[in-house]
Parts: structure tokens; sequence; C-alpha cells
């Protein structure tokens, strides 16, 4: 969920881990990436957390989401996302 709150961007994840982290979010100069970064979260952090995110928008059908998730004990792993739009 994305939301503008004053003059920051905020996403907050719904995670299947039980928590709700949120991330501020900075717009590059061209506006073709949004990367945010984790500010706080919202319930148990027993298995981690998402804390970081890169959205990288390349054309009107495709976009990349590059998601890295804190381990609870410190190790981080991540995964991307190369989503298009089919006709």
């Amino acid at each position: 969920m994305f939301n503008v709150d004053g003059d920051r961007l905020l996403l907050t994840h719904y995670c299947d881990a039980g928590n709700r982290p949120r991330m501020v979010g900075k717009v590059s100069p061209d506006g073709k990436t949004v990367e945010f970064e984790f500010l706080d979260v919202s319930g148990s952090t027993q298995y981690g957390h998402m804390q970081h995110v890169v959205f990288n928008f390349i054309d009107s059908d495709h976009h990349t989401e590059l998601w890295e998730f804190a381990m609870a004990d410190g190790k981080k792993e991540g995964g991307l996302l190369d989503l298009r739009r089919t006709k």
C-alpha cells in the first residue's frame, strides 16, 4: 500500500510474516525508479521483515521490483520480480 504523508511517499507491506513494515520512498531524478528504505515495523519480527525495495519503471507495460527481506538472525535474502502487462 502506497500513501503520501506530508512530503514523504510511504509504502506499507502487509506481510505473510505477520507484520507491517513501513518504508520511505525516494524518486530518481528521471522518475523511472523509486527506492524505499525501512522506516519502522508494526507486529512481530520473529520471522524477519521486508526492509528495502526498488521499483524500476521500464515503460508503461513493464516494471521490475527488487525486494530485500531481513531474517530474524540478521541475514538478508531477496528476489527480483520482472512484471509485464499482457495484451
